[in-house]
């Protein structure tokens, strides 16, 4: 039987080792880099693929708009020289950054939440959760 089905597809200790010790790695170099553009970007996770060739770097950043990791991508070169000198790996993987989805998704249900609470103190708030006469009492059984 092979190791990846005894496992179950879960990931390995290996690679959940190379994703911790890239996270470290990666903050450190981005707070030894004097550039503006990186002041406040920050690492959240990282994820690397089981041949070890791919790690998805998932950052947060002030806006968390795609366009704040271009200082980062412009330093990837250094990252990928400090990955290789400070981690013992054979190859360093390619380097994917991305805004965290988990963050946009939460900033994302933030601003909803908040515009549901805008609209119910302007008065402008539909009948229901979809506008669509939720909030109205229901009519006794049998008088539809």
């Amino acid at each position: 039987m092979s190791r990846r089905n005894h496992r179950g597809g879960r990931p390995g200790v290996r690679t959940e080792r190379v994703a911790s010790t890239l996270r470290e790695v990666i903050s450190e170099e981005l707070n030894r880099i004097g550039d503006d553009t990186v002041a406040y970007v920050t690492v959240t996770d990282v994820e690397v693929d089981a041949e070890l060739t791919l790690a998805k770097v998932n950052m947060s950043t002030l806006d968390l708009v795609d366009e704040d990791l271009d200082g980062v991508r412009e330093h990837t070169p250094r990252i990928r020289k400090a990955i290789a000198q400070r981690a013992n790996i054979r190859r360093v993987p390619i380097l994917q950054f991305m805004v965290d989805p988990g963050l946009q998704a939460g900033t994302r249900v933030e601003e909803l939440l908040r515009s549901m609470t805008d609209d119910r103190a302007f008065g402008d708030a539909p009948d229901g959760p979809a506008g669509d006469g939720a909030g109205e009492p229901m009519p006794p059984s049998g008088q539809r």
